[in-house]
C-alpha cells in the first residue's frame, strides 16, 4: 500500500495492528455467524421435521374422529329412515360435525341431495366419483377438489349409510371449502409457536388452506418444500419467499398408517402438511445476544487500538518534537535543544544523540564564523593596506608624473607635441581620479569622518552621477551609534546592492532607505529592474552564480542580523538588511532563518 508507506508512524502502527486484528475478527465473526446460522437452521429444520411428523399424525387422528362422528350419524335411525325432515334436523343439531365441516348434506340412494345444513353446493352427486366409490366400496371416500354450484372449490367426504333393510340408502357428505374453517380445523391442533403457521396441500401440490388467502387453490409444485413433500419425504427446507427467509417443515399426513378401516380407501392418501416459520422470528430471541456479541467484538478491536494509540503517543510526541527541531536546525538555528522525556529508551537515546549533534554543529558554526570573521577582517586590513599603498605610492607617483608632463609641455616649442603632452596629462589626471575613487571604495575615509548616514547619501549621489541612475536616499529615525564593524558592513552591503543593480537589474531607478530604531539599523535597496525568481533555498544562489547576493546573507548573519531578498520577474528587486545595535561576538550568535521571501 503506497499510501500506508508514506503515512505517519502512528497511522502505520495502528494500521499494522488494526488491519490484521480487524481482518481476523471479521473472519471470526463471519465464520461464527455462518456456523451459528447453519447450526440454528439445522436444529430448526430437525425440530420442524419432527414437529411436522407429530402434527401430521394429529391431523390424521382428527380426521379419524371426524369419520367416526360421520359414521355414527350415518348409522342413526333418523338418517336410515329416509325422512328428509328428520335428516335435516339431525344434521343441523350436530355441533361437533358442523365445527369440522363447512356444510353437511345427505343424499338418497341415487345421489340426489335430500337435506343440507346450508346452500347445497351440488344438486346431485350421482355422477361424482366420490359417491360412486362410497356406494360401491361401502367405505368412507374423500373426493378430489371440485367446483361447487356457487363457484367455490370444495372437497367432499362421503360416508355410505343403509336403510332398515340394510340396503344402500345414500351418503352422508361433509363439505370442506378450500380456505374454509372446516378444512383448517385440524391445523389448530398444530403447536409450532406463535410466529409459525401451517397449511395443507393435496397430492397435486394445490394449496387447500393457507393463512394467505391469495395462495389458496394455487398449484405450487415448484416450491422446494412442496416438491420434496410430493416425493413422500418428511423433512424441512430453508427457502426464500418475497425476500424473506423461511424454514418450512413438510410431510405427508399418514391416514393410511392408522389401524382404522375408515381410511382403507386410497383417496385418503396424498395430502401434505406444512409448517412454516420466518427466520427472523426464529432468531428474534437470540438477536439481543448477537448484538451483545457484536458489541464485544467491536470492543475487542477498539480497546486495544485505543490503548495502542494512547501508548504510541509516548513514542510519537518525542519524534514529532524531534522533527520540528530538525527543521529548525535545517533552517540554520543551532540553538535548539530537546528535553529528555520518559519515553522509551530508544527515543531517549535518540534525543541525547540529537542534542550532541546540535552542540557539535554549534561548535562548527562558531568555528566557521570565527574563520569568516578573520577572513573579512583580513580583507578589510588588506584593503586598507592596498588603499594606503595606492594613496602613498601610486597616487603620489601619478601626481609627480603629471607635474613632469606639465613642465615638459611648457618647455616644448612644437605645437603637436604640446597637444600630445596635454592629452597625456589628461589621461594621468583621469587615472589619478580612478585611483582615488578606488582607494575610497577600498577604505571609505568619509565613513569615519561623516558617519554611515552621510556616507550612504554620498554613495547614492556618486552612483547616480557615474551610472546615470535616478537614485533616492532616505534617512529616517534617530541615528544610533553603531559598532564600526556594523557601519562598515552596512556600507559594504550598500555597495554590493548598488553593484548588483548596475550589473544585473537593467534598472532606471533605485530607492535607498536607512532606518534607525532602538534595536536595529535597517538598510533597504529597491529597484525597478527586471527582477528574478528568488529560490527558496539560499544555497541555490551559489549554484546560480549569484555570489554577491549570497554574500549579503552571510555578512548579515555573521553580525547577528537578518537579510531578506524579495523579487518578482518584471517588477524589480528589494534587498532589506537589518543589523542589531551593539556588537555581538560570533560565538554568541544565533543564526536566523535566511530563507528568501517569496
Amino acid at each position: 500500500m503506497p499510501w500506508l508507506q508514506s503515512a505517519g508512524l502512528r497511522t502505520q502502527l495502528l494500521a499494522a495492528t488494526a488491519l490484521p486484528l480487524l481482518i481476523l475478527m471479521t473472519i471470526l465473526a463471519v465464520v461464527g455467524l455462518s456456523a451459528y446460522t447453519r447450526m440454528t437452521q439445522s436444529l430448526v429444520q430437525d425440530r420442524d421435521a419432527e414437529l411436522v411428523g407429530l402434527s401430521a399424525r394429529q391431523v390424521a387422528d382428527h380426521w379419524a374422529e371426524t369419520l367416526l362422528l360421520l359414521s355414527q350419524v350415518a348409522g342413526s335411525n333418523e338418517l336410515r329412515s329416509g325422512d328428509p325432515v328428520s335428516t335435516r334436523q339431525i344434521l343441523s343439531s350436530n355441533d361437533a360435525l358442523l365445527r369440522r365441516f363447512d356444510d353437511l348434506l345427505a343424499t338418497d340412494a341415487v345421489g340426489r341431495v335430500v337435506a343440507s345444513t346450508g346452500a347445497s353446493p351440488l344438486d346431485t352427486l350421482a355422477d361424482q366419483p366420490v359417491f360412486v366409490r362410497a356406494r360401491d366400496d361401502r367405505r368412507p371416500v374423500r373426493s378430489t377438489v371440485l367446483a361447487s354450484a356457487q363457484g367455490n372449490q370444495i372437497v367432499l367426504v362421503a360416508v355410505p349409510f343403509y336403510d332398515q333393510t340394510r340396503r344402500f340408502g345414500g351418503c352422508l357428505v361433509g363439505v370442506w371449502e378450500l380456505g374454509g374453517e372446516g378444512i383448517a380445523a385440524p391445523l389448530r391442533l398444530v403447536r409450532a409457536g406463535s410466529a409459525a403457521f401451517s397449511y395443507l396441500a393435496d397430492e397435486q401440490g394445490r394449496i387447500l388452506w393457507h393463512p394467505q388467502p391469495s395462495l389458496v387453490g394455487q398449484i405450487v409444485v415448484e416450491h422446494p418444500a412442496v416438491a420434496r413433500a410430493l416425493t413422500g419425504a418428511t423433512g424441512a427446507e430453508t427457502v426464500v419467499e418475497d425476500s424473506r427467509t423461511l424454514v418450512v417443515g413438510y410431510g405427508p399426513i399418514p391416514a393410511n398408517a392408522l389401524s382404522s378401516s375408515l381410511f382403507a380407501d386410497p383417496s385418503w392418501q396424498g395430502w401434505m402438511l406444512f409448517v412454516s416459520e420466518r427466520w427472523e422470528d426464529i432468531t428474534a430471541p437470540f438477536r439481543p445476544f448477537l448484538m451483545l456479541v457484536s458489541l464485544l467484538i467491536t470492543l475487542m478491536v477498539l480497546v486495544p487500538l485505543l490503548l495502542l494509540a494512547f501508548s504510541s503517543q509516548q513514542v510519537i510526541a518525542p519524534l514529532q518534537s524531534l522533527v520540528e527541531q530538525v527543521d529548525r536546525v535545517a533552517a540554520g538555528e543551532f540553538s535548539t535543544q530537546l528535553s529528555i522525556n520518559r519515553g522509551p529508551s530508544e527515543v531517549r537515546n535518540l534525543e541525547v544523540k540529537f542534542n550532541e549533534m546540535v552542540a557539535q554543529l554549534r561548535r562548527y558554526q562558531a568555528d566557521i564564523q570565527n574563520y569568516v570573521t578573520s577572513v573579512l577582517n583580513g580583507q578589510e586590513e588588506e584593503r586598507k593596506r592596498i588603499a594606503r599603498e595606492l594613496h602613498d605610492e601610486t597616487a603620489q607617483m601619478l601626481i609627480v608624473i603629471g607635474r613632469r608632463i606639465e613642465d615638459a609641455q611648457e618647455q616644448a616649442s612644437d605645437a603637436p607635441l604640446r597637444t600630445s603632452l596635454g592629452e597625456l596629462r589628461d589621461m594621468v589626471d583621469s587615472t589619478l581620479e580612478g585611483v582615488r575613487r578606488f582607494t575610497s571604495d577600498l577604505r571609505p575615509p568619509l565613513l569615519e569622518e561623516l558617519g554611515l548616514a552621510n556616507t550612504i547619501e554620498i554613495l547614492g549621489r556618486r552612483t547616480a552621477r557615474e551610472d546615470n541612475l535616478d537614485v533616492s536616499v532616505v534617512i529616517s529615525g534617530e541615528p544610533e551609534p553603531l559598532p564600526p564593524e556594523h557601519e562598515l558592513a552596512l556600507y559594504r552591503l550598500a555597495q554590493e546592492g548598488l553593484s548588483n543593480v548596475r550589473r544585473h537589474a537593467n534598472a532606471t531607478r533605485v530607492d535607498m532607505a536607512l532606518r534607525y530604531s532602538p534595536a536595529a539599523a535597517t538598510l533597504t535597496i529597491s529597484d525597478n529592474g527586471v527582477g528574478f525568481s528568488v529560490p527558496q533555498d539560499t544555497s541555490a544562489l551559489v549554484a546560480g552564480g549569484r555570489l554577491g547576493l549570497m554574500g549579503i546573507y552571510e555578512r548579515a548573519r555573521l553580525l547577528g542580523g537578518t537579510a531578506e531578498i524579495t523579487s518578482t520577474e518584471g517588477h524589480g528587486t528589494t534587498i532589506r538588511v537589518s543589523l542589531p545595535v551593539g556588537l555581538a561576538r560570533p560565538e554568541e550568535l544565533a543564526p536566523e532563518d535566511h530563507t528568501p521571501a517569496p
